[in-house]
C-alpha cells in the first residue's frame, strides 16, 4: 500500500482552498463545497482506479459501507473499480469540506 497521508493531503487541499482559493465577494461556504468537488474530482485517488483501490483500503469500513448505499441508492448499477472511483470520490471531498469549513471557522474567530 502507498505511503499516503490521505488527512493530511484533504488538509493541504482545504488551506489551499482557504487561503487562496476564496476571494473577496464569494460566499466563504458556497466556495469550500463547490472546490473541494472540483479537487476531489480531480484527484490522482479518485481518476487511478488502483489509487482508488488503496485510498479504500485507508478507510473506515462503515465509511465506504455508508457511501456504497448512498451510490447505490442512486439505482445505476457500476463495476467494482468504478465503484472503488466513486467512493473515493465522495470520501475525498467529504473530507476536504470538512478541513476547509474548519479553517473557516477558526479563520472567522
Amino acid at each position: 500500500m502507498a505511503d499516503v497521508n490521505y488527512q493530511q493531503y484533504a488538509k493541504d487541499i482545504a488551506e489551499e482552498i482557504v487561503f487562496r482559493d476564496i476571494g473577496p465577494d464569494d460566499d466563504p461556504e458556497e466556495r469550500v463545497y463547490d472546490l473541494a468537488h472540483e479537487y476531489a474530482d480531480g484527484s490522482e485517488h479518485v481518476i487511478y482506479y488502483y489509487k482508488a483501490h488503496q485510498f479504500l483500503g485507508w478507510l473506515d469500513a462503515r465509511t465506504i459501507e455508508y457511501i456504497e448505499g448512498e451510490i447505490e441508492a442512486g439505482g445505476s448499477f457500476v463495476g467494482y473499480n468504478d465503484l472503488a472511483s466513486r467512493i473515493s470520490f465522495y470520501a475525498l471531498r467529504d473530507m476536504i469540506t470538512s478541513e476547509a469549513l474548519t479553517l473557516l471557522q477558526n479563520s472567522e474567530s
